[in-house]
């Protein structure tokens, strides 16, 4: 199984805003990974949403550097023997 993680890294401090009070998410410079289905919501002008311990962070793609870092990884599952003998 293939797939890809994308790094964002914001070009912009981004708030949270939890009761009333106004909190840095993510500061300039620090980088986001999202999965393929959020990258490509964020490319059709949507916004996601990240859920924190207090809130809700809205994100769209004009927070972030225009050009993105990405990972694919290839996950492989299966099974092994541990070559035990059988006990008498």
């Amino acid at each position: 199984m293939n797939h890809r993680e994308f790094i964002l890294v914001a070009k912009q401090d981004i708030k949270e805003y939890t009761h009333g009070i106004e909190t840095n998410y993510l500061e300039k410079g620090e980088s986001l990974t999202v999965t393929e289905d959020d990258f490509e919501k964020l490319q059709k002008n949507e916004t996601i949403e990240r859920w924190t311990r207090e809130g809700m962070v809205k994100i769209d793609k004009y927070m972030f550097e225009n050009e993105v870092a990405y990972t694919q990884v290839t996950v492989e599952y299966g099974t092994r023997k541990l070559g035990q003998r059988k006990n008498k």
